[in-house]
């Protein structure tokens, strides 16, 4: 658990052994992760008195829970899918891990899996940059999202650099693909983080219907930009799916030329071999009236025809 406290001015966050109320200006940011603390529900009723219904506990810390807002009339709630890293040698880039944000009017709560790197990654930020500092958890949200949605975009780049890769021997007929297990797998793969951008979005978009304030011009921007985002990523990955679908349909097509190729070659063999086949067959033949046979310069004559 780390305790992060925000100013209403956007100064830099201050890092917090305990707390006990929230503050009359700013808010806190209260950073649980699963397996470290599993009365993190509890904290909402010792600062607020709000109790923080069941079934929304229950969906926070379930990990695999897909994207989607819900809320009271005292909290908003979203469950957000993001990517955690993957080891560069490994063959499944798209690891999805569900992170829960319970949004006050002056508490954050978020409840997330310990190999989601985005949280760690804004909180480096905040220890790196002079920029100005979320005053609302609206803005924090925004944040961790934004860098959530990064991670999104730069699966794609990964995703379609292994596939070029995979693609370059596709379309040689020379040379034997054995990888179709694989190129498979990366096909479902893009396949899974489309689909994972639309919850995704559709989150986002129940998140702004929803709102328990109504939603700012600044905040509509914002959600904006991370639907456009999501969008773009959904459209690279369906990009992908067709290539892989191109490459394959390439792959058979320049296969089928080869053998074309060959079968040409073999009926040109065909087409000359034929009437010599025809001609030693006939006098292969086991008759016993067959003038040339006993002729003295048969053999030649034969072999004369043939030539």
């Amino acid at each position: 658990m780390q305790i992060f406290q925000f100013s209403r001015q956007g100064e830099i966050p201050t890092r917090l052994d305990h707390v006990d109320h929230v503050p009359e200006e700013g808010f806190v940011w209260l950073e649980f992760t699963r397996d470290e603390c599993a009365d993190w529900a509890s904290w909402a009723n010792r600062l607020l008195g709000v109790k923080i219904n069941e079934e929304h506990v229950s969906d926070g810390n379930n990990e695999n829970h897909p994207s989607y807002s819900d809320g009271t009339e005292d909290y908003d709630m979203l469950v957000f899918q993001a990517l955690t890293p993957v080891d560069s040698a490994s063959e499944h880039l798209i690891a999805p891990k569900s992170a829960a944000f319970f949004i006050f009017e002056r508490l954050l709560i978020s409840v997330r899996s310990a190999q989601n790197a985005s949280f760690d990654a804004v909180k480096r930020k905040f220890c790196e940059t002079r920029l100005r500092f979320p005053s609302t958890p609206f803005g924090l949200v925004h944040v961790v999202l934004d860098t959530m949605v990064e991670r999104y975009m730069s699966i794609t780049g990964e995703l379609e650099d292994r596939l070029e890769r995979i693609t370059d021997e596709l379309i040689d007929p020379k040379s034997p693909f054995h990888d179709w297990q694989h190129l498979l797998g990366y096909r479902k793969q893009a396949h899974k983080l489309e689909l994972m951008c639309g919850k995704n979005i559709d989150a986002l978009d129940t998140w702004r219907r929803e709102m328990r304030s109504e939603i700012t011009e600044n905040q509509r921007i914002r959600l904006n930009d991370l639907r456009e985002h999501l969008q773009r990523v959904s459209m690279h990955a369906d990009s992908v799916q067709r290539d892989i679908e191109i490459a394959v349909q390439l792959h058979f097509s320049s296969v089928a030329n080869h053998t074309n190729r060959v079968v040409q070659s073999l009926t040109v063999l065909s087409a000359i071999f034929f009437p010599l086949t025809l001609i030693t067959g006939i006098y292969g033949m086991n008759f016993e009236n067959m003038p040339e046979l006993k002729w003295k310069y048969g053999y030649f004559m034969v072999l004369g025809l043939l030539a």
